[in-house]
């Protein structure tokens, strides 16, 4: 399991967009790719309007469900991950700052973005569920981390 949980490490390290599933108020499923971050326990952060349709979604239906992958045409380098988890915004403006310098470093925005980066809510995905996917080990090859 420890090598299965380094290789995700460094499989989301390597990767920039994780593809988010909410709920909207209908009860729909709706999706949208996100740049992210990740931290040691697995927890992955984005940032996103107030406004939007996937953070609207998340004030009322937490539980989410996400997908990163990259793209890729030969069956054997498939890989991926598939989570479950709980989103919320991230209330404590340490934590914020600490995350957010991690996101500018994985991503360097123009200064002329500060406006946007400000007015922006700091999201965090606790997964409590993720599955490894990687053909490069053997075809349909899983593994899975409940956390």
């Amino acid at each position: 399991m420890t090598d299965t949980r380094e290789a995700v490490r460094a499989f989301l390290e390597s990767q920039s967009t994780l593809a988010l599933a909410t709920v909207n108020a209908a009860g729909q499923a709706e999706v949208t790719p996100l740049f992210y971050v990740s931290d040691e326990a697995f927890n992955l952060c984005w940032l996103s309007s107030p406004d939007s349709r996937h953070s609207l979604n998340l004030a009322t239906h937490p539980r989410v469900a996400a997908a990163i992958y990259p793209a890729v045409w030969n069956w054997q380098d498939i890989r991926g991950l598939q989570i479950e988890g709980e989103a919320a915004a991230v209330g404590d403006e340490v934590k914020r700052r600490q995350i957010l310098a991690r996101y500018l470093e994985k991503f360097p925005l123009p200064a002329a973005f500060t406006q946007q980066i400000n007015a922006s809510v700091l999201y965090m995905l606790k997964p409590h569920w993720m599955r490894w996917l990687d053909n490069g080990v053997r075809f349909g090859y899983k593994a899975e981390i409940n956390l």
